[in-house]
């Protein structure tokens, strides 16, 4: 009889591995490189129901969207399938190597967490538009412009950048921030006061738009060759007429 008890214990723990086995959770982002100026889903997904579910605290990030939860029961050639996810939306606060940290959930009376995911934040890239999406029809109306006084200066020679947001008088901006300063590599910077945000009438590419200069900056090149400026990048909230 010792055998057989040897056997029937070995069998209930195979049984029990098993069991825990068959929750997943784990976390799943729309990409894993991307752009300053683009965002950033993270989803959170279990295949059984649980409870106390904690997210990471998404550190260099700014959440713009969520918790969204979303439940989906399915049923396949008499199986029944469960995904309960929890979204969020992030923007990323600047760039660089970032982890998307362990969430945690309690199923069963146990506790289960998610693994790590790396996330490489870029300068701001040119992103794709639908012309249907109001994201598309704010991008056209909407221009972040950096006026160069010396495209071809000699060394040290002091050539000056202003920076200038042009709106179209169709579209309304209610707030903006700067997301991504301009890192001045090889060369000596130095910025001008501005007197304020003042709304100014003018053209761009033959248009009428308003605009307003948001900093001065007079940049020193410090070694010959091709130089490259950095981009300015802002977050803006736009107003987008229907």
């Amino acid at each position: 009889m010792k055998p057989n008890k040897h056997i029937t214990l070995i069998f209930l723990l195979l049984a029990a591995n098993t069991l825990l086995a068959q929750v997943t959770f784990e976390t799943k982002v729309s990409k894993k490189k991307l752009g300053i100026n683009e965002r950033l889903r993270v989803d959170f997904e279990m295949d059984k129901d649980g409870d106390n579910f904690t997210p990471p605290s998404f550190d260099g990030f700014t959440v713009i969207g969520g918790p969204n939860t979303s439940v989906s029961n399915s049923w396949l050639n008499g199986s029944h399938r469960y995904k309960k996810t929890y979204s969020y939306f992030l923007s990323p606060k600047s760039r660089g190597n970032f982890t998307i940290k362990q969430a945690t959930v309690e199923i069963g009376g146990d506790i289960y967490k998610t693994s790590p995911v790396e996330i490489e934040v870029t300068a701001a890239v040119e992103v794709p538009r639908d012309a249907n999406d109001p994201n598309y029809i704010a991008d056209q109306s909407i221009h972040l412009v950096a006026e160069i006084s010396q495209p071809n200066p000699y060394l040290n020679e002091a050539i000056s950048i202003v920076y200038k947001l042009y709106v179209s008088p169709n579209t309304g901006v209610s707030n903006f921030k700067e997301i991504d300063n301009p890192r001045y590599n090889d060369f000596w910077s130095q910025n001008i006061e501005i007197d304020g945000l003042k709304a100014q009438n003018g053209t761009y590419d033959g248009e009428e738009y308003l605009y307003v200069v948001l900093r001065k900056v007079v940049l020193y090149p410090q070694k010959t060759g091709k130089l490259e400026i950095e981009p300015l990048t802002l977050d803006v909230t736009v107003d987008v007429p229907t």
